[in-house]
């Protein structure tokens, strides 16, 4: 396989080519110009992006350390020579998942390169997975030291037995070690679970028989309880009867006493009548309404003492005024006919100031005027003054007269005296109702004593009929005695029907109990009650107590299970704790042998490494190192000519260091990588380490492997393109 184009939209490649040949390419440019970007896009379009990876603390997935800086999609392509044939290979991404979709056609036709899928395409073109082809083909100055994987574990196999690349050994000894550890690891696995299984059943039964051994023991002692507490109940059942024994004595008596006092009563109460208590009623309401009828009659005499005063005071307030010895409404009349011939003769005496105007100024033209108009002026004038003096006389007459109408009312004019009027005409009208007034509050006292005469007969009836000698004055004497005699028969007659129920509740209380009839005069129990209560709680509570732990006892081994079940459940587990502990030996036995085997392969391999490797190694140091050893982890040692012992790899200088693990990677890749697949040999800054002259060996040897398989070598120096610039197989090229 060799790669002829490379065009890409990745990280900060945007839309980037680079074209490369057959043999040995040298791609250099400074740091931060994308030699590890386009080594990355290599692998990506070989075997994919991993778009599960995630990223962490200090961790950048290659999805997001990838992601074009322009904010395009992520896509490219790579254009392959397979066999003589031009093979064209192409991821873009799809939808959110970058670099998902894949295409291989047949370079410059839309035909579809057949056995090209997009997770197989880089294991079927270089012949190896990804973690293969990093650890061989792929070398970078950060990578240069190779660590063991399954994968490269396969390979490894494969080449020192029969090819077959199906397991490796840590695989192997990985599951080996996992089913152990399913079995048995510190205090987990199936082994100790087995354990602690038949622990907690053994625990179990111990638990069960212990509790049925007790169990029993309880019930036992539960009978000789019950036995004991039915005996202390039937003691207090004899106290009991002496109780209600001495209850029925008691109450008989009672019953006894109470009936006479109540006939006693009842013969005191034979002179009030058949009705005593309805009398007593009727008395009391009779009472309560000459009460109320005296407090009525009182009101009404207040109210005619009120009504007379009011009378009194209206009649004197009438005869004070003057219209009772004057003319009163003729002489309001009067008054104002004169005030209105007052307004007119007003009125004349400015039209007669007017004519005498008109006089004055005729007379000043008759100063004037000659012959008959001297003399009409004149005589005008004399009438004017005639008119005026007759007026003012008119009017003074007319005020005397009205002064003499309205003195003797003490005002000054018609409307004062139309005023005064009115409020003698209230002043009356207050007299008249007052005079109603009177007479109202008679009727009404009349009213009264009617009413009053009346209940004092029925309450004089009434108090009769409950005691002959009865009078109005000792009516609540009366009354008193009679109620006490009533309360008297009633409280008689409660404690009678009390003590007659008691006496009754015994005989059906024993009737119902199906106990024996009561004896009077029963003799008293030996013990006290409260001496047996005592006991017999006592006991009470111990069986209650005794019961609880029973019946816990019996729910706890209910708990654990039936003894038959985990029975067998141990013998089932004691059997499969056997199984265990054999395949447990067995699988012991296992690993021990795949370790063994394991150090017969390594036997095998690491010669053939080590020889592979010595003889790069010699060709890189010019001859200086030609002894290579490595361990299972891939860790060198290394031994000059002249050295009789080997030196581990981190006692050299990192220039060795690289050089030594160059060398072993490639002779990984010359030994794992398949015949027939040539795949590119990538070096990312695989040399920046080597001072010019290893540097120098280095090319050398690369130029003359190129010659079998194409070398993609990227440098931040011009240091390997200077080496070559006269070299015209060389296909060098600048990134910037």
């Amino acid at each position: 396989m060799i790669i002829k184009r490379l065009s890409a939209s990745f990280g900060l490649l945007q839309n980037k080519t680079l074209l490369l040949e057959d043999g040995l390419n040298i791609i250099y440019a400074p740091n931060e110009s994308g030699k590890s970007t386009w080594c990355a896009f290599i692998r990506t379009m070989l075997y994919g992006l991993k778009t599960a990876d995630r990223d962490k603390a200090g961790y950048l997935s290659d999805k997001t350390r990838y992601r074009p800086w322009s904010g395009t999609a992520m896509e490219g392509t790579m254009e392959l020579e397979i066999d003589g044939r031009a093979v064209t290979i192409q991821r873009t991404s799809s939808g959110r998942l970058p670099m998902k979709d894949f295409s291989a056609v047949f370079t410059g036709t839309n035909e579809s390169f057949p056995g090209l899928f997009p997770d197989t395409a880089g294991e079927t073109l270089t012949g190896v997975g990804e973690a293969v082809f990093e650890r061989s083909a792929f070398i970078s100055q950060a990578g240069m030291h190779i660590g063991q994987t399954p994968e490269l574990e396969k390979r490894i196999s494969a080449l020192v037995t029969t090819g077959d690349e199906t397991d490796s050994f840590s695989e192997s000894d990985e599951r080996l070690r996992q089913w152990l550890r399913k079995r048995r690891f510190n205090k987990s696995g199936t082994i100790p679970a087995l354990e602690e299984t038949i622990s907690a059943l053994d625990k179990s039964l111990s638990r069960i028989e212990e509790n049925l051994e007790r169990a029993a023991d309880a019930r036992l002692e539960a009978e000789n309880l019950q036995k004991r507490q039915t005996a202390f109940k039937n003691a207090l059942k004899a106290w009991d009867d002496f109780d209600a024994s001495q209850a029925l004595r008691q109450a008989t008596e009672k019953s006894k006493s109470a009936k006479a006092a109540f006939d006693d009563s009842t013969r005191a109460l034979s002179g009030a009548g058949p009705a005593p208590a309805e009398a007593i009623a009727a008395v009391r309401g009779d009472l309560k309404a000459l009460e109320a009828l005296k407090a009525v009659a009182e009101n009404d005499r207040l109210r005619l003492d009120e009504a007379r005063a009011h009378l009194t005071a209206a009649e004197a307030e009438c005869r004070k005024g003057p219209f009772n010895t004057h003319g009163g409404t003729a002489d309001i009349d009067v008054v104002v006919a004169l005030e209105r011939a007052l307004r007119h003769t007003a009125a004349r005496r400015l039209g007669v100031m007017l004519l005498g105007l008109l006089t004055v100024v005729g007379a000043l033209l008759a100063v004037f005027l000659l012959g008959p108009l001297r003399w009409a002026a004149a005589l005008a004038g004399l009438i004017g003054v005639i008119l005026l003096i007759w007026l003012f006389v008119h009017e003074n007459g007319l005020k005397k007269k009205r002064r003499a109408l309205l003195a003797p009312y003490g005002v000054q004019s018609a409307s004062e005296l139309q005023s005064k009027f009115i409020r003698y005409n209230e002043t009356v009208k207050w007299c008249q109702e007052a005079q109603g007034d009177v007479i109202a509050a008679e009727k009404s006292i009349q009213a009264s004593e009617a009413s009053l005469s009346a209940v004092r007969e029925s309450l004089i009836k009434s108090l009769r009929a409950l005691s002959p000698d009865a009078a109005i004055d000792n009516a609540e004497a009366t009354l008193a005695a009679v109620e006490a005699l009533l309360l008297k028969r009633s409280a008689a007659e409660s404690a009678w029907h009390a003590a007659q129920g008691v006496v009754e509740t015994l005989a059906v209380d024993r009737a119902a109990g199906e106990a024996a009839p009561l004896i009077d005069g029963m003799a008293k129990p030996e013990h006290s009650r409260q001496a047996l209560q005592n006991e017999l709680q006592i006991v009470s509570q111990r069986l209650s107590d005794l019961t609880n732990r029973y019946n816990m006892m019996l729910g706890e081994t209910r708990a654990f299970g039936d003894p038959l079940i985990l029975g067998s459940e141990k013998i089932a587990a004691e059997s499969a704790l056997s199984e265990q502990r054999a395949q447990y030996e067995a699988l012991t036995l296992a690993v021990e042998t795949l370790h063994r085997a394991n150090a017969e392969l390594q036997t095998r391999f690491s010669p053939l490494l080590s020889e592979t490797a010595g003889a790069i190694i010699s060709k890189l140091t010019a001859g200086r190192y030609e002894k290579l050893a490595f361990d299972r982890a891939l860790d060198a040692s290394a031994r000059t000519a002249d050295e009789a012992v080997s030196r581990n790899v981190l006692a050299l200088s990192a220039g060795t260091a690289d050089q030594i693990y160059l060398a072993l990677r490639l002779a990984v890749s010359a030994l794992i990588m398949p015949s027939g697949k040539t795949a590119p040999l990538i070096l990312d800054d695989a040399l920046s380490n080597f001072d010019d002259r290893r540097a120098a060996l280095a090319l050398d040897y690369l130029l003359g492997l190129s010659n079998e398989r194409q070398i993609l070598l990227f440098s931040c120096h011009r240091r390997e393109a200077d080496y070559f610039k006269e070299n015209g197989s060389v296909n060098i090229i600048s990134l910037v």
